[in-house]
This record gives C-alpha cells, structure tokens and sequence, in this order.
C-alpha cells in the first residue's frame, strides 16, 4: 500500500507541475514593459524599479532663520531611452523589424522544441507611419509592411498563436511622429522547459560518453 500512495503521489505530483505556467506579457509603446508570472507570484522585469538612495544618519545641523538659503528648483531627470529606441533609432523601423525575423528565424531552430510549446493568446501590434510628403510615407509603409508580416508568419508558424491583429496605416500629416505599438501575452508551461532539458542533458551525456 505504501509503494502504491508513492506512485499516486509522484503522478499528482507530474500532475500539478504540468498544470504551472509561466506567463509573459509585455507591451510596448514610448517605453517598453516586461512581466512574468508563475502560478500567482508576477515579477516586472522591465522597466527596473529605482532603487532608493539611503539616507545618512546623521541629521543636518539645524541654521538660523537667517541664513537659511532659498531652495534651487530640482531638475528634472531625463528618462533614457531603452534598447529597443536605440536600435530603431539606428537601423530604423524596417530595419528593427528585419532583425526580429532573423531573431525569430534563429531561435525557431535552436530551440523548436520549447517554441513549438509556446502559446500566444494575445499579439497586437499597431503601427501609424508618418513621413516628410505622401512620397515618404508610400515608401516607408512598403518597407515596413514587407518586414512586419513575414515577422509575423515566422511567429506564427513556430508557436501556436490563437489571436493576433496586425494594423499598419499610413499618417499623411508631417506634424504627426511614427507610434508603434505592441502587446503580447504569451505562456509556456513547465513540463516542456524540464522535458527540453532532461532532453538536452542526455544528448550532452551521451556525446560525453563518447569522447
């Protein structure tokens, strides 16, 4: 009886990991915001919480009415542009687009296993392309259409996406700056992480065992 409560309680146990998941959602627009979370615990990875400057201990010495000094306006602090600004910044917008799809390519056959396991229950994007003329614009919206929607094949085909809504609509207005926006939420659950890597392990053992 006792070997027979082990084994049940190693299937429940097969059981509940089987049922964690682990949940990204991410959303993009001027900055970029990053989350995971794991059964009811949610960790924001991005943007990185600031860390509180410490306080000396010992307090200032206090001053006469008199010589107390008029308080200078603080400044504010400039925000620093995230990696993803920068590298659109860089390679602009086509570009960035571009070099998710290699991304995309790349990890699809390194890691097809856990990819393939991914669920994508939601995936917007939504880009308002502006430029100089309507010449501008024409142009810029070919680029970036022939660049996003291979992107978005690419994800597609890798993972198992149940909804997505890509929208690209040109701005014939010079005033009006390119917005991109995106919002993902994405889960993979922890029985094929731990599959994926008893399967790694025991390739790497073998060729070890080889040499």
């Amino acid at each position: 009886m006792i070997a027979l409560y082990i084994i049940l309680g190693i299937l429940l146990l097969l059981f509940l990991i089987m049922m964690i998941r682990v949940q990204v959602f991410a959303q993009y627009a001027d900055d970029l915001t990053l989350s995971v979370k794991v059964l009811f615990i949610k960790i924001r990875l991005l943007p990185a919480k600031e860390k509180k400057k410490k306080s000396d201990k010992k307090k200032p010495e206090k001053k006469k009415p008199e010589e107390k000094k008029p308080k200078k306006e603080e400044k504010k602090k400039e925000k620093k542009p995230n990696f993803l600004t920068k590298l659109k910044e860089k390679k602009g917008l086509s570009g960035l687009l571009s070099l998710f799809t290699s991304v995309a390519k790349i990890a699809a056959g390194m890691l097809k296993s856990i990819f393939s396991h991914i669920v994508i229950k939601k995936l917007d994007v939504g880009i308002a392309l502006s430029g100089e003329d309507a010449a501008t614009v024409a142009v810029n919206y070919g680029k970036v259409c022939s660049a996003l929607y291979p992107a978005v094949n690419v994800i597609s085909k890798i993972m198992v996406c149940r909804d997505y809504h890509v929208v690209v609509e040109p701005v014939f207005d010079p005033d009006e700056p390119t917005k991109v926006y995106a919002d993902v939420h994405a889960y993979l659950r922890v029985i094929f992480v731990i599959a994926a890597a008893i399967k790694a392990a025991v390739k790497l053992l073998i060729v070890r065992i080889k040499l």
